[in-house]
């Protein structure tokens, strides 16, 4: 595609947004900016946006003088904006496609992971296992930076490791990867897509455009097992229960890979990050890097120096014989769920946050079992403290400073204080990164 002076709106200015922005100007699009936003809302970027022609605290008819619409993953596709441009016939792109668009001739191996949970853990391990096997990888899309912050059109990467959410998938034309991974579907946003019906089909559209050349990899464990005839890809499955595949799999206590005429194993406890969930994500990526052509002794050597994410079951701190854990990225019930049974000692749980219309009651049986007290703050107080006080100490608090004061109080020593919220962070928090890091700062707080 010509890029030269073609005319393209971008509606949102978070992270994505402002990356799609500037790699039009730089590839010498015409970029027009818009958000629904105030400029005392958007203070902290205005002086980025200056230098482009831009609107805000609207999305006006502008927007459809433009010859393409690349829209960020937090705005709506039904807004009134974007009906009006599709009756026009107006493209409308996710940063995902535009990335895809940019690089799709470069001779790069573009390899996305998605899924309910998991995605984070997955995309950051397979990236580690493939630059610790000395391949030049970039990791990009819903972690760390957008696809369009790097020379993706240069082609001077083996492989691009994306980690797609379904907002950027419901955007799509074209994207395609040479391998694509579901971790597994449970109910999430469906403050957004209302059904599981709605948010299982974003979720696949990931296979849509994939050839009998390319890769689908899918969890036996998860429903995605019956998935099998989802687009044209060849179909891996993988398992944690079951044989299901001949090159990685988990029997016996171990992870065994086999590439060739070599196989080898991985003791679970040889895994630095814990849980049955995470052995699951560690023989996913596994499959992955065989696929890749790594050999079992490769991967083996980067499963165990892999140190895990930030706000992923981050170990923060040991205060009085009292260990806090950063799980602000738990931002559904299976997340947490995960979270409570990956450890063996009495958990001070921190829950609450935004609303997306989550049922928490599958949590009970583990809430009953493994918690001692529960505290809860946020949008979802009132929801979450009716569903558990039958079964729990529950207390109520009115922000994270509290919770975390309070939880130290009454815990006792041995005990893990967690921050597993369960929710999204947006009634008190621009995204789950700052309420860690705050959670953080909070305990190193008491330690001073």
């Amino acid at each position: 595609m010509d890029w030269k002076d073609k005319r393209v709106a971008v509606i949102g200015l978070a992270r994505s947004g402002l990356a799609a922005a500037r790699k039009l100007k730089e590839i010498g699009a015409e970029p027009f900016l818009s958000d629904i936003r105030s400029k005392e809302e958007l203070k902290d970027i205005m002086p980025i946006i200056s230098d482009f022609e831009y609107e805000v605290g609207e999305h006006s008819e502008k927007i459809l003088q433009n010859e393409l619409i690349i829209v960020s993953p937090g705005v709506p596709l039904n807004i009134p904006i974007l009906e009006k441009a599709r009756e026009k016939e107006i493209p409308i792109w996710s940063e995902l496609e535009f990335g895809f668009q940019l690089a799709k001739d470069a001779p790069s191996k573009i390899i996305a992971i998605t899924g309910s949970n998991g995605k984070s853990t997955t995309t950051s391990l397979i990236y580690h296992i493939l630059k610790e096997s000395g391949k030049n990888a970039l990791i990009a899309g819903n972690i760390g930076l957008p696809f369009t912050s790097f020379p993706i059109e240069k082609g001077e990467y083996e492989y691009i490791v994306l980690e797609v959410s379904s907002f950027q998938l419901d955007a799509i034309e074209q994207f395609r990867p040479d391998i694509a991974v579901l971790l597994n579907i449970t109910p999430d946003h469906l403050n957004r897509y209302h059904t599981l019906d709605a948010y299982r089909s974003s979720k696949l559209r990931v296979f849509e455009n994939q050839t009998e050349n390319d890769f689908a990899i899918l969890n036996f464990d998860d429903e995605c097992k019956q998935l099998n005839k989802a687009g044209l890809a060849k179909k891996i499955f993988y398992s944690v229960k079951e044989k299901v595949n001949g090159n990685v799999c988990f029997q016996d206590d171990k992870i065994w890979i086999k590439s060739g005429d070599i196989t080898s194993h991985l003791y679970s406890n040889e895994l630095p990050i814990r849980g049955l969930h995470n052995i699951s994500n560690a023989v996913a990526s596994s499959l992955v890097c065989v696929l890749c052509g790594l050999k079992p002794g490769q991967i083996i050597a980067a499963l165990k120096n892999y140190k895990g994410l930030e706000h992923r079951l981050e170990w923060v701190a040991e205060i009085e014989k009292r260990i806090f854990i950063n799980d602000s990225k738990a931002t559904n019930c299976v997340s947490v769920e995960s979270a409570l049974t990956s450890f063996d000692k009495p958990i001070n749980l921190i829950m609450g946050g935004s609303n997306k219309d989550e049922d928490f009651s599958p949590l009970i049986p583990l809430i009953q079992k493994n918690i001692r007290n529960l505290i809860v703050l946020g949008e979802t107080k009132t929801q979450i403290v009716k569903m558990f006080k039958k079964f729990v100490n529950t207390i109520e608090v009115s922000d994270l400073q509290e919770a975390v004061q309070t939880a130290y109080k009454i815990s006792k020593p041995g005990e893990y204080i967690l921050l597993s919220p369960g929710c999204a962070s947006y009634d008190m928090y621009d995204n789950f990164e700052e309420r860690g890091k705050h959670f953080k700062q909070l305990v190193n707080t008491i330690i001073k």
